[in-house]
């Protein structure tokens, strides 16, 4: 079911719950433009307001999963610094509120997720990659900078080491090294992985949306940089929440009868 379509995303509800985001410029290999990040911030700004949206896939149509932003568009919008910092600022909040979603996201990486493309894919929650997908960071072969919040991001997902060696060399990397750096949370066969983003979708679905919401605060919390004692103290507080709900209850009870639980609150 089509839920809007807008200057370059299709949004659509595979099923209740299930969001799924597609970067629709197959021509343009996806690169990010001003108004397609605009529109990416409408749809998760309606995400995040629809109490009903329990899991978000981001994906991107064609060949690419988003080549990066569209440069040549950024530099006619903006002639000096200051200009720039601002336009970059705005186009950048579009990463951040995928990151701020209270919900769990999955990109869908299908092909070559460069630059902001790859900002695009590390804002979500898990990534999963087709085999033949690559990732780079290739600000410095450009002249140019990181953005985006890649630094940030490469050094918490990946760490310092992998950084550094990204963004120094700007090389492209496959699907498996990128998992092996843990920028990938799994890879799959081209040909699965609509299907294996849907099913991992389906999952996180099925569960306690509560419970989910609060995890995610709680992963956020601890990437933060926060203590083990200030992480401790929200872990406790919410899981003495959860401990009291019918849907605790029905997962004692799916446990030990040996199936899978039915929970009320999704």
């Amino acid at each position: 079911m089509v839920a809007s379509t807008g200057a370059g995303v299709l949004a659509e509800f595979l099923e209740p719950g299930i969001l799924r985001l597609t970067l629709d410029r197959p021509e343009q290999r996806n690169a990010l433009t001003r108004e397609l990040a605009g529109e990416l911030r409408n749809h998760l700004a309606r995400a995040s307001s629809d109490p009903g949206v329990r899991v978000v896939i981001v994906a991107g149509n064609g060949t690419s999963f988003c080549a990066g932003a569209d440069l040549g568009a950024l530099t006619r919008d903006a002639t000096t610094p200051a200009e720039r910092r601002a336009l970059l600022a705005e186009y950048y909040r579009a990463f951040l509120d995928l990151r701020d979603l209270a919900v769990p996201t999955i990109a869908a990486v299908n092909g070559p997720a460069i630059g902001a493309g790859l900002n695009l894919a590390l804002s979500c929650d898990l990534r999963l990659l087709a085999e033949g997908a690559r990732l780079a960071a290739p600000f410095l072969r450009l002249g140019i900078h990181p953005g985006g919040g890649c630094s940030w991001l490469l050094t918490r997902i990946a760490g310092t080491g992998s950084a550094r060696e990204l963004l120094f060399r700007g090389r492209p990397i496959s699907a498996q090294r990128a998992l092996e750096l843990g920028l990938a949370t799994a890879v799959v066969a081209a040909d699965e992985l609509k299907e294996e983003a849907e099913r991992w979708a389906r999952d996180i679905a099925a569960l306690p949306q509560p419970v989910v919401r609060d995890l995610k605060r709680t992963l956020n919390l601890a990437e933060s940089g926060a203590s083990f004692e200030a992480t401790l103290a929200f872990e406790t507080a919410a899981q003495g929440e959860s401990m009291g709900t019918t849907d605790a209850a029905e997962g004692w009870l799916a446990f030990r009868e040996r199936r899978e639980p039915k929970f009320n609150d999704r």
